[in-house]
């Protein structure tokens, strides 16, 4: 099994510059992957069997396979609150009876499609509910891989390879100590030099990426919403079940969405052209697979919704907060003095601020501190060389 993904860890492999940050990594490249990783395991027959087995009184099996997965198959639909209280009412009666006769002879449990209790007369809802979205989850899986990593892939374009550029053999600790110093000095004129639009549409189009990352996952809990027909509501409910340890409720509300055995109906002619019904009874395995992939899906959606939702906010503050702008940048260059740090960042925009940010991410902590040393120099050429916290080279 490890073999059928294990093309994909190299699609996780960290680069040696990082030109997403955590959140976006997960959001773009971890969910793709994941996303990737679940369309392979569905599709590999060899590791899960086939799609689905039915039993017939038809000779041709394949025939009864194939028409039960193309045309599709159905479910009794029904009331849960009902079914629960005429089976709490009807296991209490046979306790009941067990008491007074001395004996308990349990029923067989009639309804196959279920797994539970059988329909009894007072439930309400008795209607076929048939199935095709398994015939779609593969698709469905691939179809949301591409658009996870849509963001990425936007942004891979308009970097342009920018951040490589700038921090090329920065951190390589083969390179001779005066290569690093040149290459540094590189950088800083770079950022002492009027670069304002350039770093503008670089920050813009990192925010619209961000914001494409929410709307990406709010839009594919609606898709999950309305592909397997009410989706989080029943999940909500067979979720609060599991603390609980109540396996019972969890298999009787997710087989309204993944039911493990289903029905399908075959009509055919008969000898003398009288038209026949065959009833079959169809195994579903994958459903068993499927359950446990949606409500991984279910909560790794809501988190990145949350991440990016939170990443978005983060962007505003930074917006509108020169003070807290500053206060990050003083982060990463701790050894400088506060006076050194405010000259060499004087007439800094957001945009500006934001590609000094996405450096110091990809370069060590010393070798940061150096750069804005070096670009004191450069913007501040009139400053003291002893208010400077690291010695230039």
């Amino acid at each position: 099994m490890y073999t059928a993904v294990k093309p994909l860890s190299k699609y996780l492999q960290l680069k040696s510059v990082r030109i997403y940050d955590g959140v976006f990594t997960l959001h773009a490249k971890v969910t793709c992957a994941l996303l990737l990783a679940f369309t392979v395991l569905l599709s590999a027959k060899q590791y899960f069997g086939d799609p689905l087995i039915c039993i017939s009184n038809m000779h041709s099996m394949d025939f009864v396979n194939s028409h039960c997965w193309t045309m599709g198959m159905y479910i009794m639909n029904y009331d849960d609150d009902a079914l629960a209280a005429d089976r709490e009412e009807k296991v209490e009666l046979q306790y009941k009876r067990s008491f007074e006769t001395e004996e308990f002879k349990p029923t067989i449990d009639s309804n196959l499609l279920f797994n539970t209790a059988p329909l009894l007369p007072s439930a309400k809802g008795q209607e076929r509910v048939f199935l095709r979205y398994y015939q779609w989850v593969v698709p469905v899986l691939l179809l949301q891989s591409f658009i996870f990593y849509l963001p990425a892939f936007l942004w891979k374009i308009w970097e342009g390879g920018r951040l490589k550029n700038l921090c090329a053999n920065l951190d390589d600790v083969l390179v001779s100590r005066e290569k690093t110093t040149t290459q540094l000095r590189k950088v800083a004129k770079y950022f002492a030099s009027d670069y304002k639009d350039s770093h503008l549409r670089y920050f813009v189009s990192y925010m619209f990426c961000e914001v494409c990352n929410f709307g990406i996952s709010i839009v594919n809990m609606l898709l999950l919403n309305v592909f397997l027909d009410g989706f989080w509501a029943r999940y909500v409910k067979a979720l609060a079940a599991v603390p609980q340890y109540n396996w019972d409720a969890w298999n009787r509300i997710t087989a309204h969405i993944f039911p493990k055995i289903a029905k399908c109906e075959i009509l055919k002619f008969g000898a003398s052209g009288t038209l026949e019904s065959v009833d079959n009874l169809c195994l579903l395995p994958l459903n068993n697979l499927n359950e446990k992939i949606f409500v991984f899906l279910w909560v790794w959606f809501m988190i990145m919704a949350l991440l990016a939702g939170l990443k978005i906010i983060y962007r505003l503050f930074i917006l509108f907060h020169r003070g807290l702008r500053f206060q990050l940048l003083r982060t990463q260059s701790r050894f400088m003095q506060q006076s050194s740090l405010k000259c060499a960042l004087r007439g800094f925009s957001c945009a500006d601020w934001f590609m000094l940010m996405r450096v110091s991410n990809n370069i060590s902590r010393e070798l940061f501190c150096q750069l804005m040393v070096l670009l004191e120099e450069e913007r501040c050429p009139t400053s003291k060389p002893i208010s400077r916290g690291v010695d230039s080279p």
